[in-house]
């Protein structure tokens, strides 16, 4: 009886959850209900806090990168997870992004972007700006040409998420071509930038120690 239970309870679960991803907008227009039925998910057990975080957080960074590009079309963009012990970055949400930034499903050492006497890369605490990847001698620039090359970036910022002075991560913007950022775009980043580190400092622990598990047993596979 337990194991139908169980299965009864699986079934309903994935059925909700089939239900509720499936009212979310493509476009980035979300149903006013989701949140509610979400959090309804998560009040009666059929999800836990994990997942609840998860989901909830997939949902605003999608609706608020699409926003972006309602308003800047022309910008790509995407958003990494920082492991500070690993000095790693890991895809959060990167839907926007070319392949070339989007195949970090093991995590990307970023050691190499260590400055000397410093702990984390620049990108983790301050914006970081390249107008013309093409002329920056930057070290960011000069370490990943190749990569941006490939990729069709000429410039890109990047936006530091910081929570009580802990990185969660950053935003990583970019444009096909080189591009002076105005205050204009520069604030409405930054002020995404607040809005995204409320919904995901709850959950970046959690998504981190997840994928890097992955990460090691597929490592222990291969």
């Amino acid at each position: 009886m337990e194991e139908i239970l169980a299965s009864l309870k699986k079934f309903r679960e994935t059925k909700e959850l089939t239900k509720l991803l499936g009212r979310l907008d493509p476009a980035g227009r979300p149903d006013n209900n989701v949140a509610t039925q979400l959090l309804r998910l998560y009040q009666e057990d059929l999800i836990g806090r994990a997942e609840y975080l998860a989901i909830r957080a997939k949902v605003v960074m999608g609706h608020y990168f699409n926003r972006m590009r309602h308003f800047y079309p022309e910008f790509k963009g995407g958003l990494y997870f920082y492991d500070t012990d690993a000095i790693r970055i890991w895809n959060a949400s990167v839907s926007h992004l070319p392949d070339q930034l989007n195949e970090y499903t093991q995590g990307l050492s970023v050691e190499q972007d260590v400055p000397d006497h410093a702990p984390d890369p620049v990108y983790t605490s301050d914006m970081l700006l390249i107008e013309d990847v093409l002329r920056s001698d930057h070290p960011i620039a000069v370490n990943h040409y190749d990569m941006y090359d490939q990729a069709s970036i000429r410039s890109f910022v990047t936006v530091p998420l910081l929570s009580g002075g802990e990185s969660i991560g950053y935003q990583f913007i970019s444009a096909e071509y080189a591009h002076r950022y105005t205050e204009e775009e520069l604030s409405f980043l930054t002020a995404a930038s607040e809005y995204l580190i409320q919904e995901l400092a709850a959950i970046k622990p959690y998504m981190v120690a997840q994928l890097e598990r992955s990460r090691l047993h597929a490592g222990r596979i291969g």
